[in-house]
């Protein structure tokens, strides 16, 4: 490879050695394959450095003319329409043909999406976060998963790793059959059936595209998970927000919309609601399949936490109550085990589970066999009961810590209920104090929760906020309550503190 470099030209040295190792590719004195020099090789022959080699390489990789191969030194590639250079030359033909044209305009696409993720802040000191509503790390079974892990691969089965059937790896089918049988759905053939999906997002993701058309409505609780309404949000789906008490959804409220709405499909949470944490009482329950009967609507069932009660009744999924099959059940293992494996599933009614596997084909083609397989022999072997017995016992630990110091130390004029599940407990404020100029001073403080702006329907602040327990110790949650109680009563005792903390939604996320 000759290069001739001029050292003091206006031209700089790298972009030489990039303009004639291009025209040598082009002209086809390099062929696609060829090795070319070492950086040093190529820097001691010109008697340049090696950083400038470096340069020109690099460019040179970017742009798709030639591959460094890990180890091995770096080729031309072995793409040869890149390599000599004719797309280039047709796109500058193409261009000449077409004139000048506009660039694509991408903002018609756009959605709002101020609110995606969580308000995050740069660590100034020590902070103490209740943000997050996913398992604690800490508590991960992973010398369990290493051993079960290890077992499969040793002899491995060449199913784990090819596109299996669209339903799910079976034997964890059929788990999960049994299990939602004992839970009292029926299960038996032509009844409901089992269908795995890649976490709880993506179910939800199949259930909506199937069950809703472009300029449809449904009804969502309010407040609301935040991924739901994000989800919703980037779909472009509409949705009737109907309130949340102390008894579950308002069924009562609900019956007036539907009066006043088209609406096509309904999302709940019986079991720990998030962000409330509050369990839906059995009238509300059978009021609800009732209106679900009335008006014909399917009812997707969000039981994200089911398994993780720590005490009070133990509620069968709302499926387990469903004579008609309006219910449609999602189950997930991210919030009981490990949120990575993204693994959940659905129980559906049996008229629709073929049409919902067509729908599923035709969007991923399927999940990680491997997983699910991992999953079921953790399962099989007793370590999953193990891993929920204590965590559940961990996190119960954590939920009561966080509302003994909240009873102690809230003051006069706040409310909360101590959830019997789950990982959130949701703070009522006095009439009139909204939670994001409170979050935005208790940021200050060194603590941080959701504010209600983000778990609200219509985005609007409100006065309440969500705190989350889940990866917390009792230590940092008895220290971090006190700390936001004390600001609390603060801004009680000073309302013109708030009233100076006026800030948009975006400022969250410095």
């Amino acid at each position: 490879m000759n290069l001739r470099i001029k050292k003091n030209g206006s031209e700089p040295v790298y972009q030489q050695i990039k303009r004639q190792i291009s025209q040598l590719i082009a002209d086809g004195m390099l062929a696609p394959g060829t090795r070319l020099p070492s950086v040093r090789q190529l820097a001691s022959t010109l008697g340049v450095s090696k950083n400038t080699v470096n340069m020109a390489y690099a460019e040179l990789v970017a742009n798709n003319i030639i591959e460094s191969r890990r180890g091995n030194g770096v080729f031309v590639t072995e793409l040869l329409d890149i390599a000599t250079g004719a797309n280039l030359d047709r796109r500058q033909e193409m261009t000449h043909e077409l004139g000048d044209f506009p660039a694509m305009r991408w903002e018609p696409y756009f959605f709002a999406s101020e609110f995606f993720g969580m308000p995050v802040t740069k660590a100034a000191g020590e902070r103490i976060r209740f943000t997050k509503a996913y398992p604690d790390p800490a508590l991960f079974p992973f010398a369990k998963i290493k051993q079960v892990t290890a077992n499969m691969l040793w002899s491995p089965e060449e199913h784990f790793f090819d596109i299996g059937h669209i339903q799910g790896y079976q034997p964890l089918v059929e788990h999960l059959e049994k299990q939602m049988a004992l839970a009292g759905v029926p299960m038996a053939p032509g009844q409901n059936d089992i269908i795995l999906t890649s976490g709880f997002q993506r179910g939800l993701a199949l259930l909506l595209d199937y069950l809703v058309k472009p300029g449809q409505k449904i009804a969502i609780e309010s407040p609301s998970y935040s991924g739901l309404l994000n989800m919703l949000i980037a779909k472009r789906i509409d949705y009737v927000p109907v309130p949340v008490d102390g008894k579950g959804i308002d069924t009562e409220y609900l019956a007036g919309a539907l009066t006043r709405e088209e609406i096509k499909a309904l999302i709940v949470t019986p079991s720990f609601h998030n962000p409330t944490g509050v369990t839906m009482t059995n009238d509300r329950r059978e009021h609800l399949l009732r209106l679900a009967m009335q008006w014909r609507i399917p009812i997707i069932e969000d039981d994200w936490g089911r398994l993780l009660r720590y005490e009070g009744t133990d509620y069968p999924p709302l499926k387990a109550m469903d004579q008609g099959g309006y219910v449609i059940h999602l189950g997930t293992f991210s919030k009981c085990f490990m949120p990575g494996l993204r693994l959940g599933w659905i129980t559906c009614p049996a008229d629709i589970s073929v049409q919902l596997l067509r729908a599923k084909l035709g969007a991923d083609c399927g999940d990680s066999y491997f997983l699910q397989a991992l999953l079921y022999e953790f399962i099989q072997k007793g370590h999953f009961e193990r891993h929920l017995r204590k965590s559940n016992k961990e996190y119960k630990a954590r939920r009561d810590a966080m509302c003994q110091a909240l009873s102690q130390n809230l003051p006069a004029g706040c409310r909360f209920r101590t959830p019997q599940g789950g990982f959130c407990v949701w703070v009522e404020l006095p009439p009139g104090m909204m939670s994001v100029p409170l979050f935005t001073i208790a940021k200050e403080r060194g603590v941080e929760f959701i504010p209600a702006a983000f778990l609200m329907p219509r985005r609007e602040d409100a006065a309440a906020f969500r705190l989350s327990f889940s990866r917390n110790s009792v230590e940092e949650i008895t220290l971090g309550i006190e700390r936001l109680c004390q600001v609390i009563a603060e801004c009680v005792a000073r309302p013109e503190l708030l009233q100076s903390e006026v800030v948009g939604y975006k400022d969250l996320y410095k």
